[in-house]
This record gives structure tokens, sequence and C-alpha cells, in this order.
């Protein structure tokens, strides 16, 4: 294997290593998503991350999705915890009792959400104007992590890479080919996007300590994390 040129060329050799993990980063991260199976599908892989890593998580996708009904909410809020979480039960063997019984509650408060709000989607995406924020990056240690607040039951990691994985926020670095594809994506000049993503201006950019711009990113981190704890979402 040749080395990497660059910074960004080590990212892409980091993703390319595994092959689910590879496709989850060409196909998926970081296009915007507004379906709400979709979305609370990767609010509980997320939220896996606790336990798992996105290669291990990936690889037994298929699992995730037969064990909580497609990541239907509705369907998931009327699970039985008792018989869910048993001893030796498919869904023991992806996560912990504790982190089980989180997405059977996080079914439920998103249930309400769609209640109230008429969608998951329409009220998660309110929190950035129905506009995924664009974060021009040009280094891999300017790629956020969390969002600055934390949050009393889900922990800002896994929401920032929620945020990530849903294309609430594109943290493709600007060198590589996703970066480009996911904004076209969002601009509605692909077919499978309708959003028009922002590009903060550089006016409103602050410089980092490296040199590097700050974005709005832990902003809206914040904001979202304060309307996922009015919730009371697990994780």
């Amino acid at each position: 294997m040749l080395a990497p040129s660059s910074s960004t060329d080590l990212v892409l050799l980091l993703w390319k290593a595994d092959p689910c993990y590879a496709a989850f980063h060409d196909e998926e991260w970081g296009v915007p998503l507004h379906e709400d199976k979709k979305l609370f599908e990767l609010l509980v892989l997320s939220g896996a991350l606790a336990e798992l890593t996105w290669p291990a998580i990936l690889s037994k996708r298929h699992i995730f999705r037969e064990v909580f009904s497609d990541f239907d909410p509705i369907s998931v809020s009327k699970f039985n915890e008792k018989k869910f979480t048993a001893t030796g039960s498919k869904a023991t063997s992806l996560l912990s009792e504790p982190k089980l019984r989180a997405v059977i509650e996080n079914a439920r408060q998103i249930s309400k959400v769609i209640e109230e709000f008429g969608s998951f989607d329409k009220y998660i995406w309110s929190f950035v104007n129905n506009k995924p924020i664009v974060n021009r990056l040009r280094y891999p240690r300017q790629v956020p992590v969390k969002s600055p607040r934390g949050f009393r039951s889900v922990g800002p990691t896994i929401v920032y890479s929620f945020m990530q994985s849903a294309g609430i926020t594109n943290d493709h670095l600007i060198g590589c080919f996703r970066f480009q594809e996911c904004v076209n994506v969002a601009e509605g000049k692909e077919e499978n996007g309708t959003i028009k993503a922002t590009v903060a201006a550089e006016g409103d950019q602050e410089q980092g300590q490296d040199g590097g711009e700050k974005t709005n990113s832990g902003i809206i981190g914040s904001e979202m994390s304060i309307a996922i704890d009015d919730l009371s979402l697990e994780a």
C-alpha cells in the first residue's frame, strides 16, 4: 500500500480499510436525510457508538434493522421491554440491556414528536432552518467529534455523529470527492435531495488557533442538544 501523500488521503485510507465503512462514507455519510425511519436508524446507530465501533455497527446493520422493525419508531415504541431485553434474545447480542431500553424510550419520545410536529424530520431540521451546515474543512483535525454542550441523556459525541451521518452538517473534507457531491444533493442538483445547503460566509467565520475556520456547527449542536434534552432522549 502506498503511503498517503496528505492527511486527507490518510482519512480516506482509514475509511477504505473496511468495506462496510467505505460504502457508508461513499453513499450515505453527509447526505441530507428527511425520512423518519432513516433518521431514527442513524440516531440508534450513533447511540451504539458508546459500545461498538462504526465498522462493527455497520457489519450488523441488517440485524439491527430486523431487531428494531426496520426502525419504525411507532412499532418500536410498542415493544414489550421485558421480553425484548430477555437474556438470549437477538437484541441482547447487539447492545446492553440499558441501551435497548433506551432505544424503546427514544421511540416513544419520537412518536410524541411525530404526533405534535407531524414528523421527526420537521422537528430536527427546524434547528438548522432546513438548510444543512456545510463546513469547509481542510484537515482531519478540524472535524468536530462533538458539540460543545453536554446532554443529560445523549452524549455530545453521539449527537454530533448523528448530525454528520444525517447530513445535518457536511463534514467531508473539501479534498474528499464526497464533499461537493453532498453539497449538490443538498442544493437539489441530485435526485435524492431537495434541501438547499448554506455555506457559512467567510466574514461570519472565526479563525481557530490552528488557522482553521470555526463554523456554526457547534452553535447548532448546542441548540439541538437542548431540544433533545427536552425530549428526554436516552443515550
